[in-house]
């Protein structure tokens, strides 16, 4: 009887034992520097180039993520950048970056992720992102440039919609994401500049260019375009909030080139011009 337990007890401690080796083992293989190089950062997300759309909403990240790298720490230039999360905050912006256990000017409302490092003129750049609250804007963005001798903060900047293009272009980068104008529609892109630790949109679409947008419309086209919204209903434009009043169509119908003075184009010259 004894011999059995004896026996059953070092079953027992061999198996609890490889147990452990291939739970620590599996582990090992995610434990993260506690705090990474840049370049490394930089690696990570040249990595991740493969689509913007695709990395905000990818549902399994990367083993190591940018955001995680960040919270965990990343060696710069001027020191140790981090992100932290203050639950004591006196005002809702409870997350923001320290530099040196110093905050920066970079703090939000949502955790900060770390969408996208870059090195241009020996100065190291990231591209930060954050939501602030509220539904009426999903996403914003702000830079944060480092250098030996200083740290420069952009501006927020954003249309509230994800980014969709990353370019860098001699010693500037361009970021293009949807505008948020729903009277022109989601695919006229906004840009923006970034060049020596500035962001500013660039120059918005021209008449010449929405003229050049809507060319192959006419009067009954927009009114399919509007149907297709459901906003308009057994021949009548609905011109609630839902439907921006009915703004979308008029941006269109206003800068037709040639337009043909049908039924339907005298339907929305009235309802244009209330």
């Amino acid at each position: 009887m004894n011999k059995k337990i004896i026996i059953i007890i070092l079953f027992l401690l061999i198996a609890g034992a490889s147990a452990w080796f291939v739970y620590n083992k599996k582990n090992n293989q995610t434990i993260i520097n506690p705090v990474s190089e840049y370049s490394d950062v930089v690696k990570q997300s040249a990595s991740n180039s493969v689509s913007i759309v695709k990395l905000q909403h990818e549902s399994e990240p990367a083993a190591i993520s940018l955001t995680i790298m960040l919270r965990s720490g990343i060696y710069t230039n001027q020191g140790v950048l981090q992100s932290e999360s203050l639950t004591n905050a006196p005002s809702i912006e409870k997350n923001r970056l320290i530099l040196n256990n110093k905050p920066t000017k970079i703090q939000a409302v949502s955790e900060i992720e770390l969408v996208k490092a870059f090195e241009l003129n020996h100065q190291q750049i990231l591209l930060l992102s954050f939501n602030q609250g509220g539904n009426q804007c999903e996403i914003q963005y702000q830079m944060l440039t480092i250098s030996e001798s200083q740290s420069i903060t952009s501006q927020v900047f954003g249309s509230c919609l994800p980014l969709t293009n990353i370019v860098e272009s001699g010693n500037e980068i361009i970021l293009s994401m949807p505008q948020n104008n729903p009277y022109l529609g989601n695919d006229v892109l906004v840009d923006y500049r970034y060049f020596n630790g500035q962001v500013n949109e660039r120059l918005k679409l021209t008449k010449q260019q929405l003229k050049q947008k809507y060319a192959n419309l006419d009067a009954s086209k927009i009114l399919q375009i509007a149907t297709k919204d459901g906003c308009y209903v057994d021949g009548i434009m609905l011109d609630d909030n839902s439907c921006g009043n009915g703004r979308k169509y008029c941006v269109m119908f206003k800068n037709l080139t040639r337009p043909v003075k049908t039924d339907d184009y005298k339907f929305l010259k009235d309802f244009c011009s209330n």
